[in-house]
């Protein structure tokens, strides 16, 4: 017969066997089948998706025909850019700012007298010219103040505009870029003489050509001798 046990010290044996992982199961789990080459292993990307780049878009333009495809074309100048140059040009015409009226001229700008109007490039002055000529032998100074024309009574024509009977026949649309590359201002003029000189005709018609994001002067129509 075998002695009897103490019922404590048992109760302690099997708890302490129960608690006591295997040596087996301590291994698979602080390093599971494969864990060891889990950190060599390479890691898996996404699949790479294919974009196409970005083009550059076509240059900018005043104009181009359908059959192109893709173009670029500028949007036209407002009404406002067409007020400031004629603004501009009579601001300068009050001071005698001849060198400031060369950069409100094209190169090639005219100043064409509305009694001939069909006279030839060599008799046609250039503008820059006769106005520093106007400048020399009368005194625009002296409107200094005076307002010269209005801005509600100007009247501007772009190539797409329908013209039954324009004010002055040399005012012509079909002539003019498309795309507002080029418009035709008519400025009335309030003070043509003052005194007793003659300072402007009656009226100034002038051909603006876009540069950038501006007007410049191509071409002046005036009724105005320079005697």
């Amino acid at each position: 017969m075998l002695p009897s046990s103490n019922p404590c010290n048992l109760l302690l044996a099997v708890l302490a066997l129960a608690l006591a992982p295997s040596s087996g199961c301590a291994s698979s789990l602080a390093d599971p089948e494969g864990a060891a080459d889990a950190s060599h292993r390479p890691r898996r990307r996404p699949s790479g998706v294919a974009i196409d780049p970005v083009s550059a878009p076509p240059v900018a333009r005043d104009h181009a025909d359908a059959a192109e495809g893709l173009v670029t074309l500028r949007t036209p100048l407002g009404v406002d850019r067409v007020v400031a140059a004629v603004d501009e040009l009579f601001r300068k015409i009050v001071v005698e700012d001849g060198e400031g009226l060369e950069s409100l001229f094209t190169r090639d700008a005219l100043q064409v007298s509305a009694a001939a109007p069909a006279a030839g490039p060599g008799q046609t002055p250039q503008a820059l010219n006769f106005w520093q000529g106007r400048f020399r032998k009368l005194d625009y100074t002296k409107l200094a103040g005076e307002l010269v024309y209005r801005d509600a009574e100007l009247q501007i024509y772009r190539a797409d505009d329908a013209l039954d009977a324009p004010p002055h026949p040399a005012i012509r649309v079909d002539t003019l870029g498309t795309a507002g590359n080029e418009v035709v201002v008519r400025v009335p003029i309030l003070i043509p003489r003052l005194g007793a000189d003659r300072l402007f005709g009656d009226e100034l018609i002038l051909w603006l050509r876009r540069d950038g994001d501006r007007y410049r002067i191509s071409r002046v129509l005036e009724d105005f001798q320079l005697n």
